[in-house]
């Protein structure tokens, strides 16, 4: 009589299996890297999308006129007192950071309230910092995304490579609108050299704080950069290649859009 042969596979027959899923997992996983990255990126179109529509928002309720900071220091500062008209006009704590940078979140303290007194503690939740009832526009949360509006005190300078008629937005009735930008992802850098300087190893207050670097939101697999959501003050939105971008404002950290 022949012996029944056991049920089950053989190791040959387990490496076979084996081999296919790991070639499949080889030819997938970039392809889901990339659907994963251009979620965030629609998600961060979206972000910059509903960042306008509260300024208009805003602007509608004070005869055309933009929220304008007090305090801050680079261009992703924006004032408390601007942060609390935005979460009551559809915004929400996330929708002020890019999904791409995973740095920030609006879940941390440390950059939602970076303007208060005491710091925040490294791990603290907003839900736990009490934040002041006064002085609200001159306090700034640290975000993701630059805002070109101007301040109460008029800012010195303008973006480098523009006319020297250009002024930071003040209001909404300007004579170009649909070629002013007002709200873009930061793209940041240590350098005015694309190629030598670094866009994810930025020295700013985070670092001298709690020993955290300085981004760009949408940088590639070796770390440069990869183009910027945008909208303008007319309201559309729209993505601009980084080679497309240039140098705004050369002092470090370096501005691009």
């Amino acid at each position: 009589m022949k012996a029944k042969r056991a049920n089950g596979f053989t190791l040959i027959e387990l490496l076979v299996v084996i081999a296919v899923i790991a070639i499949l997992m080889a030819i997938l996983m970039p392809a889901l890297s990339r659907a994963r990255n251009q979620a965030r990126r629609v998600t961060c179109a979206n972000n910059v999308k509903q960042l306008v529509t509260c300024l208009h928002i805003y602007a509608n309720d004070y005869d055309g006129k933009l929220p304008l900071n007090v305090g801050g220091n680079w261009l992703w500062d924006i004032a408390y007192s601007t942060t609390d008209f935005m979460l009551k006009s559809g915004a929400t704590r996330d929708t002020f950071y890019c999904p791409c940078d995973t740095s920030k979140n609006g879940d941390m303290a440390i950059v939602w309230q970076f303007g208060n007194t005491p710091n925040p503690p490294f791990g603290a939740r907003p839900d736990d910092v009490v934040e002041p009832t006064t002085g609200r526009d001159s306090l700034y949360r640290v975000t993701s995304y630059f805002w070109l509006m101007d301040t109460k005190a008029k800012r010195p300078d303008r973006p480098l490579g523009v006319s020297d008629k250009w002024a930071w937005p003040r209001t909404l009735s300007i004579k170009n609108p649909a070629g002013t930008e007002l709200v873009l992802d930061a793209t940041l850098s240590t350098g005015t050299d694309a190629e030598t300087a670094s866009f994810v190893d930025v020295v700013g207050g985070l670092y001298s704080r709690y020993q955290l670097y300085d981004r760009t939101n949408h940088v590639t697999n070796g770390n440069k950069p990869d183009g910027a959501n945008i909208a303008f003050v007319d309201g559309h939105q729209e993505r601009r290649a980084f080679s497309d971008m240039i140098v705004r404002r050369s002092s470090v950290p370096v501005h691009w859009w």
